[in-house]
């Protein structure tokens, strides 16, 4: 029996503020994560090669949205309170859903993300305003 892929039309990206879904935040374009590791090589002498190690550098993220609402400027005042520490203990989580074919839901679930720049694009009259989201974290888990 041949497998089915998994699609964009299968995967919920999720963005949630201490506890709350940031619910008016769906017009998510694209999603791309990266688990970041680093080789590390090392000569020595009488040695013919180099040795290699790895070592894990945390997880980075960026999507691209569309607006439908004004929630998101509420949102990027809260991201911009944490950052001035004017709300310094604000924890941000990004999770993506996956509904695979066979009924298999994953979950990855990047914790207490830290932000970078927020470009905005108004590109013309008749195209979308396009917000960029990029952003990196410790650590994520995937939950089956």
């Amino acid at each position: 029996m041949p497998s089915q892929r998994i699609k964009g039309q299968e995967v919920a990206v999720l963005i949630v503020r201490d506890g709350s879904l940031e619910a008016e935040l769906t017009d998510i374009q694209n999603f791309n994560f990266e688990v970041q590791t680093e080789i590390i090589s090392q000569g020595y002498l009488g040695e013919k090669t180099n040795r290699k190690d790895d070592v894990y550098r945390g997880v980075k993220f960026d999507m691209e949205l569309h607006l439908h609402a004004s929630d998101w400027f509420t949102f990027l005042a809260a991201v911009l309170d944490r950052t001035k520490r004017n709300t310094p203990d604000v924890v941000f989580n990004i999770s993506a859903v996956m509904s695979f074919p066979n009924g298999d839901t994953p979950t990855v679930l990047i914790r207490d993300v830290k932000f970078g720049a927020f470009p905005h694009s108004v590109p013309e009259r008749g195209d979308y305003v396009k917000i960029k989201v990029e952003g990196e974290a410790d650590d994520f888990e995937v939950q089956q």
